[in-house]
């Protein structure tokens, strides 16, 4: 997931925690007010009611009259016995307690015990109430002689409390789509300066152009980022120059005292006036510096993309043929070298170049297989516009641990068995640096004890893109 989607992920989330927070503080503030609004009516009512209340007895029975108060007009009011009988009610027409569970829960207390309380009553087909039941006890007397209950709708209550969970839900849900556009917004704009980095980095990759620099326009962390990455290229690009210059002035500067030396070895063994082990040795060692050279050279004039090449389309059939019977002649009969070619084989390249890199991987396949080997030398055309080349050998395989690094300059698997063949360890950085300056891939894949495999991708030849 991009990091400005994430952004917008978590603005918007603590958007809507603030927005839940805020509308469930608002919406419980407000219907706790509503109710203590309730409840003090309720009370007030109840208190009023009871001192203007009149006792007396009939018939034996204690009862009680309500006086007539314009309170009734907001509240319902029921005078109950302490058996529970509705001795008076401000509605004729209701017969049952307001809230008999309220009623109860009193009635079961002692006298001492039993205080005023607030309760919520459902009726059916009607709105929930607020009931405040109220024990009646003589001011002087101090005996029970009656309830209260007082009770007022809270269909009203209701009512506005839904009212304003809609308008918060409404309210919180087009505030939740308006932060969560904002916020992409911003974390699009915050991430602009990091994106610029990052295509200026996939175009130096890409380009292999360490002069090109990010434009910096900021002074934050990102600038700062920006800063950091245009010094890191500063260094690369000297030390990237330092060492083609060095690998090219060491190459330059060698050739010429090397070429001395095997024409004078030459000389000598002309004249037959040195020992000749000796002066073969020296011719030896003269061939192989001036191999690790050339060598050097090439990789130089790759890394800096002027690698000396002659394109024209080739037929790739003939130079496997050629390349397997080199092959044969420096196996000396002690590994055969065979070669397989299925469909037309067709590039646009240099022949010289790919021939270096066909040598160069048989001849390498040639020094680690085992004598009675089969190296074979296979040419395929794919559905994909490219050409497959592969080598195989039955040699003894390449160990897991190094495959990774086989391409990797002056690298050796065995290096002591290496260094007595006289490698170097940058035929295989050469191969890749050849295949790549022909737009292709190379890869390896090797079984311990069975044998390795190189495969090489180049680009079919197209007329119409050449």
């Amino acid at each position: 997931m991009p990091i400005r989607t994430k952004l917008a992920v978590w603005y918007s989330a603590v958007f809507a925690l603030a927005l839940v927070l805020f509308g469930a503080s608002v919406y419980g503030i407000a219907s706790f007010t509503l109710i203590q609004q309730i409840d003090a009516t309720l009370e007030e009512s109840a208190s009023a009611i009871a001192a203007r209340s009149m006792g007396g007895f009939q018939d034996g029975e204690r009862v009680i009259r309500l006086p007539e108060l314009d309170i009734f007009r907001a509240v319902v009011v029921e005078a109950i016995s302490v058996d529970g009988k509705i001795l008076a009610s401000s509605m004729v027409s209701f017969t049952q307690h307001l809230d008999p569970l309220a009623l109860k829960a009193i009635q079961s207390r002692p006298l001492a015990e039993q205080h005023p309380m607030f309760s919520i009553a459902y009726h059916p087909k009607a709105p929930p109430i607020r009931v405040y039941t109220y024990p009646l006890v003589g001011q002087k007397s101090g005996q029970l002689f009656g309830y209260l209950q007082v009770a007022t709708s809270l269909e009203h209550v209701n009512h506005a409390i839904n009212g304003l969970l809609v308008t918060l839900i409404s309210v919180g849900a087009v505030g939740l789509i308006v932060s969560s556009v904002a916020g992409a917004a911003l974390a699009r704009r915050a991430m602009r300066p990091v994106e610029r980095i990052t295509s200026a980095a996939m175009e130096i990759y890409h380009t292999q152009d360490l002069s090109r620099r990010v434009d910096v326009h900021t002074n934050d962390e990102v600038g700062r980022l920006g800063l950091a990455f245009n010094e890191m290229l500063d260094r690369l690009s000297d030390l990237f120059r330092s060492q083609q210059r060095f690998v090219a002035d060491v190459s330059h500067e060698m050739r010429t005292p090397l070429t001395v030396i095997r024409g004078n070895t030459d000389l000598l063994r002309a004249m037959g006036c040195a020992d000749r082990e000796s002066l073969d040795a020296i011719s030896s060692e003269a061939d192989r510096m001036t191999r690790l050279v050339s060598d050097l050279l090439l990789l130089s004039q790759a890394d800096a993309g002027m690698l000396p090449m002659h394109r024209q389309p080739i037929d790739l059939a003939p130079l496997m043929t050629a390349v397997a019977r080199s092959g044969n002649i420096v196996a000396d009969g002690r590994v055969s070298v065979q070669t397989s070619i299925t469909g037309e084989l067709i590039v646009y390249g240099d022949s010289d170049r790919i021939k270096q890199v066909l040598l160069n991987l048989v001849e390498n396949a040639i020094k680690h297989t085992p004598d009675g080997g089969v190296i074979r030398l296979a040419g395929t055309s794919t559905d994909t516009d490219m050409v497959l080349l592969s080598v195989s050998d039955t040699g003894h395989g390449i160990p897991p641990e190094d495959l990774p690094y086989v391409f990797e300059r002056f690298y050796r698997v065995d290096k002591s068995r290496s260094r007595a063949q006289g490698g170097v360890g940058l035929g295989l950085a050469i191969a890749k640096s050849i295949v790549e300056a022909h737009g292709g891939d190379i890869e390896v894949q090797s079984t311990i004890g069975v044998g390795t495999t190189f495969n090489v991708w180049l680009p079919a030849y197209q007329p119409n893109l050449v």
